[in-house]
C-alpha cells in the first residue's frame, strides 16, 4: 500500500518474513531492490530494518519518492517486477505492502548507535559509486549488532551522497568502522569521490562539543566535562555576586529557574564555542603534535588557577 504526507513525497512500505533457510539470499536481494530503487526517476530516499526478534519478525524497507507518478512508475516498471518475482521463493507468505507513515519515524530503533556519513561524488562518478554503495552495504550487514540503515542519494546539482547506519552498541559500530575490510572497501572508493564528514549521532553534552569530521566521533566525556567546568564556574561566580541578590525577591524556584537559563545560555554561546576551539587539538589529538597533547592539560589547569585566582575574594 501507499501513503502521501503533506509534502507530496510518497512513502511505499515493503514488509516481509524471511524464511529461515534463506536469510543471506535475501540480504543479497534487498541490497539490489535498495540500489534499483534509488536509480528510479524520483526516487529521494530509502531505509531499511532487518527482522529483530521477538518484537519485530519481519524485514521492512521503506522507499521515499517525491510523487505518487514517480513511485507508480518504479512498481509497475519490468525491473521492479522482476525483482518482486525474485523475493517471492525467499519470504514467508510473499511480499506485502503496507501503509507507511511520517518518514519511517516510527521504524528507527530506540537503543541503536548510529553513524551519519556524507560523502561528496565527483562529477560522473555517479553511477560508479551506486555499484560500491551496494557493495559496502553488504558487507556491514554481515557484521554482528547490525540495526539498519538510511541511503539518501544526491538531488539535482548536489554531490553529497547521504548515508545513516546503526548498530546496537557503539562497541559494534566501532567494531565495523574499523575493521580491515571497511577499510579494503573505502580504498576502492578513492577515485569516486572527493571527501567524506561523518558525524556520531549520541555525543554526550550535544550542541556544546562538536564530533571529529575525520572519524565521526565525539571527544571523550571527562575532557568535554574539564571544558564545562572552566566555562561555567566563572559565569556561577559572577551570578552568585551580581545577580542572585536581585532574584531574593522571587521565589526560589523561579529565581534559581532564572539563574540556571542563564548560566547554560552564557556556557551554550559563546563561552563553550570559544573553549573548544582553543582547545580542538586536545579533544580531537589525532594527527595532532604530541606537544600540543601533552601540554594542553597543563594550559587548562592554568586557566583553572586564573579563575581561581581572579575570583578569590569576589564573594567576600
Amino acid at each position: 500500500m501507499l501513503s502521501t504526507d503533506d509534502s507530496g513525497k510518497t512513502n511505499l512500505i515493503l514488509c516481509v518474513r524471511v524464511r529461515p533457510d534463506k536469510e543471506s539470499e535475501f540480504a543479497h536481494w534487498h541490497v539490489r531492490w535498495q540500489t534499483a530503487v534509488l536509480a528510479a526517476p524520483g526516487a529521494l530516499s530509502f531505509e531499511y530494518r532487518p527482522p529483530a526478534p521477538p518484537d519485530q519478525e519481519e524485514a521492512i524497507a521503506l522507499a521515499s519518492f517525491d510523487s505518487m507518478d514517480a513511485l507508480r512508475r518504479w512498481r509497475h516498471g519490468d525491473e521492479s517486477r522482476a525483482l518482486v518475482a525474485q523475493a517471492v521463493p525467499l519470504v514467508e507468505g510473499g511480499i506485502v505492502m503496507q501503509l507507511a507513515g511520517q518518514a519511517a519515524a516510527g521504524y528507527i530503533p530506540q537503543h541503536s548507535t548510529t553513524e551519519l556519513i556524507v560523502t561528496q561524488i565527483k562529477p560522473g562518478k555517479e553511477e560508479a559509486y551506486r555499484a560500491f554503495a551496494e557493495r559496502i552495504q553488504k558487507a556491514q550487514e554481515a557484521f554482528p549488532g547490525y540495526v539498519g540503515s538510511f541511503v539518501q542519494p544526491p538531488h539535482q546539482n548536489e554531490r553529497g551522497w547521504t548515508t545513516l547506519f546503526r548498530f546496537d552498541t557503539e562497541e559494534n559500530l566501532e567494531r565495523w568502522l574499523s575493521s580491515a575490510r571497511r577499510a579494503e572497501l573505502l580504498k576502492e572508493s578513492e577515485d569516486l569521490t572527493q571527501g567524506f564528514v561523518a558525524q556520531r549521532m549520541d555525543t554526550s553534552f550535544p550542541g556544546w562539543v562538536p564530533t571529529d569530521p575525520a572519524t565521526g566521533k565525539p571527544p571523550s566525556i571527562w575532557k568535554t566535562a574539564c571544558l564545562v567546568l572552566l566555562t561555567l564556574f566563572p559565569v556561577v561566580m559572577l551570578e552568585l555576586k551580581f545577580l542572585t541578590p536581585n532574584l531574593r525577591t522571587l521565589n526560589p524556584a523561579l529565581g534559581t529557574f532564572v539563574g540556571n537559563a542563564i548560566s547554560v545560555s552564557l556556557t551554550t554561546w559563546p563561552l563553550m564555542p570559544l573553549a573548544v576551539r582553543a582547545f580542538h587539538g586536545w579533544l580531537f589529538p589525532e594527527n595532532r603534535p604530541r606537544w600540543l597533547v601533552l601540554t594542553s592539560p597543563l594550559v587548562l589547569l592554568c586557566c583553572y588557577a586564573v579563575e581561581i585566582a581572579l575570583l578569590w575574594r569576589l564573594l567576600l
